[in-house]
């Protein structure tokens, strides 16, 4: 029975919610200066869901140990996993006021969705070839009110991580991003250090046109926090360093950055910040002028 809730589940978003999410930014190599389509990314409607916390762990082959997935769980996050009703493939757990559940699905994320935001992944220049290899999918999911946004998140980096010690496991696919599973392993342990995984929960993307290039995020509006971007005439790491310490600021403080104000990291520094139509991602974003050293 909970086996065909969690395939439900799991249809009902990719038709409300991943079908929704129909262009990307493509990137490819390092962080340096590329050739990028500027077609928005599409966050209209079910994209700017707060609180939704849909991940996949992609499969090399249509196999899944769930006996080892439990004990991986207990042995590196000290979580218990096991109720009465869990079954090989599906696993349900009660989660805050709603549910944590882990699905294995035997087949892979249809229409070459997944492989499209690989390409994007500038760190990973094998993801796309990669993830087309993929046959089957683990779906984490975790449910419930708005209350502890961050609580969930950290427990789904925690399921996605021990997920990813299944042999056959070969990339991660959330919030519209791609990630290799040593940088996704690597940066969840920074949990164990009492640190937020920002880099498993917010992905820094590259936009460039012929007027305009710099860096935006993808992954804050789950938290009820409006996105970023920074666009400027400097180093794209320099820029997407600057990013990643706003995005920081934000979760780490739970701050909420508005239209009209201004942010900077020393007494002198008044950086405005603008909540306007986005340049790189659909939507209102907020854009944060940056520094000049």
């Amino acid at each position: 029975m909970l086996k065909n809730i969690m395939i439900h589940y799991y249809y009902l978003y990719h038709f409300n919610y991943i079908w929704k999410i129909t262009q990307i930014i493509t990137a490819k190599g390092s962080i340096r200066p590329v050739e990028m389509d500027p077609t928005k990314l599409n966050m209209a409607e079910n994209n700017k869901t707060i609180g939704n916390f849909v991940s996949f762990v992609l499969l090399s082959e249509p196999e899944w140990d769930g006996c080892q997935f439990i004990r991986d769980l207990k042995e590196e996050w000290g979580i218990d996993f096991c109720s009465s009703e869990n079954d090989k493939d599906t696993m349900v757990e009660a989660f805050g006021d709603g549910f944590a559940a882990v699905s294995f699905i035997p087949v892979p994320i249809p229409n070459g969705e997944a492989e499209d935001y690989a390409s994007a992944n500038y760190m990973w220049p094998e993801a796309t070839d990669v993830v087309k290899s993929h046959k089957a999918q683990i779906l984490i999911a975790i449910t419930g009110n708005d209350s502890d946004m961050i609580g969930k998140a950290k427990m789904t980096t925690k399921l996605i991580d021990t997920c990813l010690k299944q042999k056959n496991a070969i990339a991660v696919y959330a919030d519209g991003a791609v990630y290799q599973p040593d940088f996704y392993h690597i940066v969840a342990r920074s949990l164990h250090e009492d640190q937020l995984p920002i880099l498993d929960w917010v992905w820094f993307g590259i936009y460039k046109s012929d007027k305009i290039s710099g860096i935006y995020t993808y992954g804050l509006r789950k938290f009820g926090k409006e996105e970023i971007e920074v666009y400027a005439n400097a180093n794209l790491n320099d820029i997407r360093d600057f990013v990643m310490t706003l995005a920081s600021y934000v979760l780490e403080y739970d701050v909420t950055l508005k239209n009209g104000e201004t942010i900077g990291f020393s007494e002198d520094e008044k950086l405005p910040i603008t909540l306007s139509n986005g340049i790189a991602l659909d939507g209102e974003t907020l854009k944060i002028q940056y520094p000049e050293f």
